[in-house]
C-alpha cells in the first residue's frame, strides 16, 4: 500500500512539473499561449474562425477550402490521436500498479513520441497547404504561424513566444 502511495505521489509530482513547465513557456507572448496550437492541432472552431476570418478578409471560397482542409487534417490525425490517448491511459494504468513495469512505461513513452512526430508532420503539411490558400497580405496578418515576415516575426523573431508554431 505504501508503494502505491509513493508511485501516486511521484506521478503527481511529474504531472505538476510538466504543467508548470508548459505554463512557463507561455510567458511574454502577446497572444494566448495555445492560440497557434489550437489553430493547427484542433482546427478553427468557434471564436477563432470568426476572429481570423474577419481579420484576414477571407473570401467565401477561401473559407470553404480552409474548412475542407481542416476536416481532412482532423480525419488524417484521428487514428493517431486516438492511439496517443490509448498509450497515455496505458501509462496511467501501469503507474497505478504496486510495482510498475518501468521498461514498458518507457517503451510506451517512446511509442508516443513517434506518434506525436507523425501528428506534427501532418500539422506542418496542413499549415503549408493553408499557406497556399492565402495571399501575401493575409499571411502578413497571421502572427505566430511562421508565415511571411509581417507583424510578430519582424518584431521578435520566429522563435519568440511559442516558437515557430
Amino acid at each position: 500500500m505504501r508503494k502505491k502511495w509513493l508511485v501516486l505521489m511521484l506521478a503527481s509530482l511529474v504531472v505538476a512539473g510538466l504543467v508548470g513547465s508548459a505554463a512557463a513557456q507561455g510567458r511574454g507572448t502577446k497572444t494566448p499561449r495555445f492560440q497557434g496550437r489550437k489553430f493547427a492541432a484542433k482546427g478553427w472552431t468557434g471564436k477563432h474562425i470568426v476572429d481570423l476570418a474577419s481579420r484576414l478578409d477571407l473570401t467565401a471560397e477561401q473559407k470553404e477550402k480552409i474548412a475542407n482542409l481542416r476536416l481532412t487534417f482532423k480525419e488524417g490525425t484521428l487514428e493517431l490521436r486516438t492511439e496517443l490517448a490509448r498509450k497515455r491511459l496505458e501509462i496511467q494504468k501501469l503507474l497505478l500498479e504496486e510495482s510498475p513495469d518501468l521498461t514498458r512505461v518507457y517503451d510506451l513513452v517512446d511509442e508516443m513520441a513517434l506518434i506525436q512526430a507523425e501528428i506534427q508532420k501532418k500539422a506542418i503539411d496542413f499549415r503549408l497547404k493553408l499557406k497556399n490558400l492565402l495571399t501575401k497580405e493575409q499571411l502578413d496578418k497571421l502572427p505566430g504561424l511562421g508565415f511571411g515576415l509581417g507583424g510578430f516575426m519582424k518584431q521578435r523573431g520566429a522563435m519568440a513566444g511559442h516558437g515557430c508554431w
